[in-house]
């Protein structure tokens, strides 16, 4: 009996041995440059550093790189890595506008009366297609106001606030005027704000 018993651990053990033998790594890398340099790289969103970059342990397979620069349009390419390969590129950056998240108030009537206004307010942040290197940085505040009630609304003024991580770093009250029943108003503003520096590498 304790003969079985040898034998059966012993060709267990050799089984398992056999397992471990590494398997080949399936993987390769993307090298990143552009112009200008600097700019973030994404592979699959996740950041990966500025350029120049290589990404080195890629799995094999379909991703997409994006190429991020405040004040230039995101460069973006799906690509497929091969096992063993290294893929690069080079791409030229496009200056652009670039949009920062806000908040508007938007205020709307509860009860529809035919005797009054309902006012209904949206817009965006944006930088100038040119941009400075100064701080507080010129932003460009654009806000609509639409007028779905039945009355004119008469001194129209919105406050339009940034907020970056949660925190409010910039505002600014807007006029729109009167809004006359029916009527849509936009109106663009250009502002000085003081950005922390987290928000001028977006």
């Amino acid at each position: 009996m304790f003969e079985k018993i040898a034998i059966c651990i012993l060709v267990v053990c050799v089984f398992l041995c056999g397992c471990t033998t590494p398997l080949p790594d399936k993987t390769g890398s993307v090298r990143i440059t552009s112009s200008p340099s600097g700019a973030e790289v994404y592979l699959d969103n996740e950041y990966h550093g500025t350029t120049p970059n290589t990404i080195n342990a890629v799995p094999a397979g379909n991703h997409t790189v994006e190429v991020r620069e405040r004040g230039y349009t995101t460069w973006s390419r799906n690509i497929s890595v091969t096992t063993g390969s290294s893929a690069s590129f080079s791409p030229s950056l496009v200056p652009g506008a670039t949009t920062v998240s806000t908040t508007v108030p938007v205020t709307i009537a509860t009860v529809v009366k035919k005797d009054v206004p309902q006012i209904h307010i949206d817009g965006y942040w944006t930088w100038p297609a040119t941009r400075s290197n100064t701080n507080p940085e010129p932003l460009l505040v654009h806000v609509e106001g639409a007028n779905v009630g039945y009355a004119d609304a008469r001194e129209v003024t919105t406050s339009a606030n940034m907020y970056l991580d949660g925190r409010q770093i910039c505002w600014t009250s807007v006029y729109l005027g009167t809004i006359q029943a029916g009527g849509h108003v936009t109106v663009d503003t250009m502002i000085s704000c003081p950005l922390p520096d987290t928000a001028k590498k977006r």
